[in-house]
């Protein structure tokens, strides 16, 4: 059986063999230790510097070891994944969100299956000929899919 992690070097999805301790990398000859496999384990990715990290099922909140954040794990199983179009970079967002930004390359990638979300646009005040104040407010809806 295989499992798959992100490297700790380069942020590349390596797979590997259950049972493993310790995955080095193809393209970084990076180690990245393996997680424990069994049911009592589980994963998610820190809101701050978007670590993998891995904790008991039975925690609310695990820290971050690399920026010392506070994640409920509660709402781990909430947060979407993609990859980063531009460097392929495991990326985490919150339900909703339309685009995530890659911390690493700052490519903006589009959330495919985001729901359509409505739009307010409003302009800095002008005035119109008269020189009395009009507003300018605009409302539209944006999605990603195609």
């Amino acid at each position: 059986m295989q499992d798959q992690l992100i490297c700790s070097g380069c942020k590349r999805v390596l797979q590997y063999r259950r049972g493993d301790t310790r995955v080095c990398c193809a393209g970084c000859n990076n180690f990245t230790a393996a997680k424990p496999s069994g049911p009592e384990m589980s994963e998610l990715v820190c809101g701050g510097c978007f670590t993998m990290l891995m904790y008991n099922r039975g925690a609310s909140n695990i820290r971050c070891p690399h920026c010392s954040r506070v994640n409920s794990t509660r709402s781990a199983n909430q947060i979407g994944h993609l990859s980063c179009g531009h460097c392929r970079t495991t990326l985490a967002y919150p339900p909703g969100a339309s685009t995530v930004e890659c911390p690493t390359c700052r490519c903006v990638n589009p959330v495919r299956d985001a729901r359509p979300q409505t739009v307010l646009v409003e302009n800095p005040k002008t005035l119109d000929g008269k020189g009395k104040v009009v507003s300018s407010v605009s409302v539209g809806v944006t999605s990603w899919k195609r």
